[in-house]
């Protein structure tokens, strides 16, 4: 499966990696995004976590849009922007993104036309505010959803090659639905557009039970992948890289020397602030 972008396909028939950047808690996103590609991600997104809703337009573009270019200039990362707001999608385009997250899916007024003016590819996530009941079935209610935000966009002109979706639940799901969703991600390939996941989940809020439990993340992202995802959003880009690796070699879908050379890097690092503890 490959995914269009502006300056060119990218292959997604290997899982590839999103390191996720929090605007609020970084003190140098270049850095981190360097750091990011460098333990293996392909894909940067940037975004502001909020305790509610959505940031505004105001901040994402005071505080998001100013570290677009550097990233792009500086790295071979290809830029994502987590917003809603249409004028941030147009702002971060200009600014040189290749990739828009939605987690609002193209619902705010103008969001449609306006993805489908600068054609820039776009994440349709799943409502995150969606509360179910013990007598729900979430898998039906995330298929409707997404059925209609396609339709929605197919229907203004948007290219089914531009579009990638997050049919995975939010934090107003128990935890038990959550897990429910991550094992059903196989009946999304019906779609046939690219899966996106986000593991842990830290945009727009954290997952105390995922941020505190790394084995369940390194569990959920093997899992994932085997079940279709094609794009992992995480800011444990390192520790993702290298069990994705492995569980790549192990298939036999992997270059060995890419994972003896992660391998390395990590055992090196690892020696020298052990070295520096002392």
């Amino acid at each position: 499966m490959k995914l269009k972008l502006k300056d060119g396909p990218v292959e997604l028939t290997a899982p590839a990696l999103m390191g996720v950047i929090d605007l609020r808690h970084t003190a140098d996103p270049l850095a981190q995004a360097l750091e990011m590609q460098e333990l293996g991600a392909t894909f940067v997104e940037l975004a502001l976590s909020t305790q509610a809703g959505f940031a505004s337009a105001e901040d994402e573009l005071k505080l998001i849009v100013p570290h677009i270019a550097p990233i792009v200039e500086q790295s071979a990362l290809y830029v994502a922007v987590n917003t809603i707001h249409p004028q941030v999608m147009e702002a971060a385009a200009k600014a040189g993104a290749s990739l828009i997250v939605d987690p609002n899916a193209l619902r705010s007024p103008g969001a449609v036309d306006l993805i489908a003016k600068i054609k820039l590819p776009v994440c349709l996530v799943f409502d995150q505010h969606t509360t179910f009941d013990e007598n729900t079935d979430p898998t039906g209610a995330v298929s409707e959803y997404l059925y209609e935000r396609i339709d929605a966009c197919l229907n203004a002109g948007i290219a089914r090659s531009s579009l990638l979706i997050d049919p995975t639940l939010g934090m107003q799901a128990p935890i038990e639905y959550r897990l429910k969703m991550m094992g059903r991600l196989h009946t999304f390939k019906s779609f046939a557009l690219p899966i996106c996941a986000p593991i842990p989940r830290i945009v727009p809020q954290p997952d105390p039970y995922l941020t505190t439990h790394p084995s369940v993340v390194t569990a959920l992202a093997i899992f994932g992948v085997d079940a279709g995802v094609s794009i992992i959003r995480t800011s444990a880009v390192g520790e993702l890289a290298l069990a994705l690796d492995t569980w790549q070699a192990c298939t036999k879908s992997a270059r060995p020397f890419k994972l003896s050379k992660l391998i390395v890097k990590r055992f090196l690092r690892k020696k020298k602030d052990d070295a520096s503890a002392i």
